[in-house]
């Protein structure tokens, strides 16, 4: 088997011999003369470019001209079998990692080492920020290319450690992504950690919202620009400062997605399908009453979606379609309510579909959320097909809805389905139950659609008695409640 072998070109933040600071590698690129400030310099700030900050590595390909790894090349993986533990232990050459100067005993040798692309015109080098205290150790987990090295990079001191850590090498050349800027790393990075875990049942067994969209996000545009708007929704909610950016930027991806809709060739797209999604994720943070035009545009787009090619990403927006079709065309009328209930339900529930092993602690929580679907829409479908009371069907529910503990993984889920039950009572205990979870639920999540329904209860209560109340939801609920 062949041993990891790196060519590193070493940038140090710290003091050289000299005493003189060097700057971050992006000042140094352009000559200029960095301030030194952390995390990033305000010199990149002011540009708008990434900045490597105190430290970094730059790693490139070719072999080592002086120094113990003189004649070094890069590994090309064996197809051998794996040898046996002995001749392992005797092979294995001891890794090496990064010090910085200042943590150097006074034994240590300096060694310079640089790679023979020098020469060429290939630039990209991949940078690496790491501590200052010298335990982070640098591991090439990227591609590797050949890098011309600049002439104001000076050469870092190499050291030889005693642990054996090994440095892996990745086999294959991955799709180049363009750098994000701050921001948009913020905006990602907030809504991966607070909308996407809200918008699936179990968010550590599997969520495409953070697996699916954001990579997707980061290669199409249209699609990032979505997720930056939706996040500044969630972040508006208590800093009012994002709402400025983030309704002018809803305006502006309802415009594009029109404009788009005038092309035939972008009409109906992964990218497209993508950013309705995400659109309606954003209209249940908020609570807006324009999310029917999103779903209804979304619900005559998707009938396209046999031109998209078969992926991953297909099926998790297909399964997400389906909940909002399920959850939300009943809230639009009658008549797409029952269109839709009336379908058998596996149909639309597959996205409460998880691939679990049978002693599963969570399967039991899945299987009563879903019971709690099932007879939700028989409540809606009872009320649309007459006047009787549904005590009984509401008392099931409400001990159906009892055994999932509000701080269970997964009770944020059942939204829809106490609003639905809680539209529907007329006893007392009932209502007070339904809205106590639905109360808890937004106590969890804070996405505005909770108590924009619960508001819209009194009314819905006050017809019950001259209509029903399954005709009255789009005026009297103009919302997604989900």
């Amino acid at each position: 088997m062949h041993h990891p072998v790196c060519d590193l070109s070493v940038v140090s933040q710290m003091s050289s011999p000299g005493g003189k600071i060097r700057g971050c590698f992006q000042c140094s690129k352009r000559r200029i003369i960095c301030d030194n400030a952390e995390p990033t310099c305000k010199k990149c700030q002011k540009k708008g470019i990434e900045c490597s900050g105190p430290g970094r590595i730059r790693f490139s390909t070719g072999v080592a001209q002086r120094g113990r790894l003189r004649g070094s090349t890069l590994p090309v993986v064996d197809p051998s079998p794996e040898p046996t533990l002995e001749s392992n232990i005797q092979a294995t050459p001891v890794p090496r990692r990064i010090r910085w100067k200042s943590d150097q005993p006074a034994r240590a040798t300096r060694k310079n080492v640089k790679g023979v692309g020098s020469g060429s015109s290939t630039r990209q080098a991949t940078s690496i920020s790491i501590p200052r205290n010298g335990n982070a150790i640098p591991v090439c987990t990227e591609t590797f290319s050949l890098q011309r090295n600049d002439p104001d990079d000076n050469d870092e001191s190499i050291d030889h450690p005693s642990h054996k850590a090994p440095i892996p090498v990745t086999g294959s050349i991955h799709q180049w992504l363009a750098p994000l800027n701050s921001q948009t790393r913020m905006l990602m990075s907030h809504f991966s950690e607070q909308v996407a875990p809200v918008m699936v049942l179990l968010d550590h067994i599997s969520n495409g919202y953070r697996n699916i969209l954001l990579p997707l996000a980061c290669e199409d545009e249209l699609v990032q620009r979505a997720v930056a708007v939706v996040a500044a929704q969630h972040l508006a909610l208590h800093s009012p400062s994002y709402q400025s950016f983030a309704d002018q930027g809803r305006a502006t991806l309802i415009s594009r997605l029109c404009r788009d809709s005038t092309s035939p060739d972008r009409v109906f797209t992964t990218s497209t399908w993508a950013t309705l999604i995400v659109l309606l994720v954003g209209e249940t943070i908020t609570g807006s009453s324009e999310y029917a035009h999103i779903l209804r545009t979304l619900t005559s787009l998707v009938q396209n979606a046999d031109q998209i090619a078969p992926s991953s990403a297909r099926q998790f927006l297909s399964q997400q379609t389906h909940m909002f079709e399920f959850l939300g065309q009943p809230l639009l009328g009658e008549h797409q309510g029952v269109n839709v209930l009336s379908l058998p339900l596996e149909r639309y529930l597959d996205w409460t579909c998880y691939d679990l092993p049978a002693e599963s602690e969570h399967n039991y929580m899945i299987h009563l959320s879903r019971m709690a679907f099932i007879k939700a829409s028989q409540i809606y479908l009872g009320r649309v097909a007459s006047n009787d009371d549904q005590w009984q069907l509401l008392e099931s529910m409400k001990e159906l809805v009892s055994q999932i503990e509000p701080n269970q993984m997964g009770s944020h889920a059942l939204v829809w389905v106490c609003f639905i039950a809680a539209a529907d009572s007329t006893d007392p205990e009932h209502r007070s139950f339904f809205v106590d979870r639905m109360n808890l639920i937004f106590a969890k999540t804070k996405f505005h659609n909770i108590p924009a329904g619960v508001q819209a209860l009194p009314a819905i209560w006050s017809e019950q008695a001259s209509s029903r109340w399954t005709k009255s939801l789009s005026r009297l609920a103009p919302m997604l409640i989900m």
